[in-house]
Order: C-alpha cells, then sequence, then structure tokens
C-alpha cells in the first residue's frame, strides 16, 4: 500500500518560520466535545472564514477523510475538532506537500495538548504559525477477521483491551465532555486477551495482557500516561498491561492526579512492531473503533507532519 505520509526529513523535530499564506481549508467537526461546543463556534466561525479560503462543517462519520482527500488543491488544512478529526483528516492529508493547524475542540485533544494549544484554545491565536513543527505519526495496518486490510495514520494513541473499552464506554458518556474519559475508566473493569508481539526483527513472544498501547504523545485522552515521549524522535512508547480493576483503578487514579505515583507498567520504545490476537478485539486508534481486528503492524515515520504549536517535546 502507497504510503502519503511516507517518511522525510530527519529523525530530528525541526522548527520552520512559516506565515498562514495560500489557501486554507477549514474542516470543523461540530460535535466535536460531546456536541458541548456550540457557543464556542458560533463565536469562532466568521473569524475563521476570513482566515482560510473555504470553511467546511462535517456531517457524518468518514466525511473528514473525503473532504481531506478533496482538499489537494490547497496548502494546508485547519481542522477543528479533537484527535478523532484529526485522524480522519490524516487518511486524505497530502503530508508530503499540505500542513495541517490544529484548534482544539475535542474530549481528549491529546496531540493538542503536546503541542502547548490548550490554553490558547478559545481564540484563533491557536494557529500560531510562526512557527511549525515536524512531528511524527504512526503507520497502522489494520488487519480484520474478514481478511481485510486497511492503512492508517495515528498521530496520538493506538490501544486494545482496556484503553479502547473505555473509549467505547466514554462516547456513551459524553455529555460529560472531558470528563467522559475519566468517568469511563471508573467503571469500565479490565479483562484479559492473549496476543503474539513482535519487537521490529525480533522473534514473537507470547502475552497475556488486560490492554495495550503503543503512543507516540504523552497524553492517552486527558490523562498523562508516557511522561517522557517525545513527538519527535522517531519512536513510539509501549506499555503492556496486566491488570486487574483494584491495580487498574489504582494506576488511573495516580494518572487522574497528576501525581505520577503509581506506574506499575514498564515503558518500552520501538520504531516497527506486529500484534497478532488470539480472537477479534476493537481497536482504538486516536479516539476511534475499528472492530473485528485479529492484527496490526506498526511503524514509525518520523518528521512526517508539519504542524502548528508554540512548543514540541
Amino acid at each position: 500500500m502507497e504510503n502519503r505520509c511516507r517518511q522525510h526529513l530527519s529523525r530530528v523535530c525541526r522548527k520552520r518560520e512559516v506565515i498562514l499564506t495560500g489557501d486554507w481549508l477549514a474542516i470543523v467537526n461540530p460535535h466535536s466535545g460531546g456536541n458541548r461546543n456550540g457557543d464556542r463556534l458560533a463565536e469562532l466561525m466568521p473569524a475563521l472564514r476570513r482566515l482560510v479560503a473555504r470553511t467546511v462543517l462535517t456531517h457524518h462519520a468518514g466525511h473528514a477523510e473525503e473532504l481531506a482527500r478533496d482538499s489537494q488543491s490547497f496548502d494546508g488544512v485547519v481542522a477543528v475538532g479533537g484527535d478523532g478529526t484529526i485522524f480522519e483528516i490524516l487518511k486524505g492529508l497530502d503530508c508530503r506537500r499540505q500542513r495541517i493547524a490544529l484548534i482544539p475542540a475535542g474530549r481528549g485533544n491529546s496531540l493538542a495538548r503536546d503541542l502547548g494549544l490548550m490554553h490558547r484554545r478559545g481564540t484563533l491565536d491557536v494557529l500560531h504559525w510562526q512557527v511549525a513543527h515536524t512531528i511524527d505519526l504512526m503507520q497502522v495496518i489494520v488487519t480484520t477477521a474478514e481478511g481485510s486490510q486497511s492503512m492508517h495514520f495515528a498521530a496520538s494513541t493506538v490501544a486494545l483491551g482496556y484503553p479502547a473499552a473505555v473509549t467505547l464506554r466514554a462516547r456513551k458518556l459524553a455529555r460529560l465532555g472531558k470528563m467522559s474519559y475519566a468517568a469511563a475508566a471508573t467503571v469500565v473493569r479490565p479483562s484479559y486477551f492473549r496476543a503474539r508481539i513482535q519487537d521490529g526483527e525480533g522473534a514473537p513472544r507470547k502475552v497475556f495482557l488486560s490492554g495495550f498501547i503503543a503512543n507516540n504523545t504523552r497524553h492517552v485522552a486527558n490523562f498523562v500516561a508516557f511522561r517522557q515521549a517525545s513527538l519527535c524522535d522517531g519512536r513510539f512508547e509501549t506499555m503492556e498491561m496486566e491488570a486487574g480493576i483494584f491495580k487498574q483503578t489504582a494506576h488511573n487514579l495516580s494518572a487522574l492526579s497528576r501525581t505520577g505515583i503509581y506506574e506499575p507498567y514498564a515503558i518500552s520504545q520501538a520504531t516497527a512492531m506486529r500484534l497478532d490476537l488470539d480472537a477479534p478485539r476493537n481497536l482504538m486508534m486516536d479516539g476511534e473503533i475499528v472492530s473485528n481486528v485479529v492484527a496490526i503492524e506498526l511503524k514509525m515515520l518520523p518528521a512526517a507532519l508539519a504542524c502548528n504549536g508554540p512548543e514540541v517535546a
């Protein structure tokens, strides 16, 4: 499969002096944040329309991807939404040529948090294109039980087991906004699954886990889970979870308190990995769910995307 967001530039995070010029398309997800952004978007839209060549609202799942695929005549895309909106846009964006600017409006906003955009989320200052950053992306090839394969690009999180179950429950609690993930984490009980994991060229090893996470950002939704992670070091962090309800609850409380006093799982780094599952599972990628997954292949794409932000780690 052709990789439109192919590896380029260098393994070192770079900054480029750029101006928000040329033709830009703004893709706005009005349902981000659990439909809690109506007033904010009403204030934002007039100024946004003056700044970009065209502004379009999404109307259904997958619409952001369709709009991004049709955006090839534009120099870049302004994404107004959460991690899921960005995930859709990345599937249609030409990352070799186009840039992306984020206006965070979701419930988790993992990438925006790492980019230092959250405290500017109320204004167009988040575009902050005096400095653009090149960040890494994770290429994810997914195989389902039906035998189909698809390729995706994740800027933040790829997860199985407990984290995927929390994401599904958080959707049902979307009315709680950014607290939906914390609420979901308190009611979801971990359950175990078997898998084979192959790190790069190493031999496959059998594991019995309650959850698995591969992460490019420090944040998983609005939790700080990978304190040493970097958006631009050419590697993703992995966490293999094996916890019952009490151990997982203690870990959740540690993350919610932002103290990090209880972090029971070892964290590793990788540039490529494959997981083969014992039975079909739900896979979570940047807040989006793919069902009936039996295998995933992960590959890091260093410096694959140019995006906005006042800071990057």
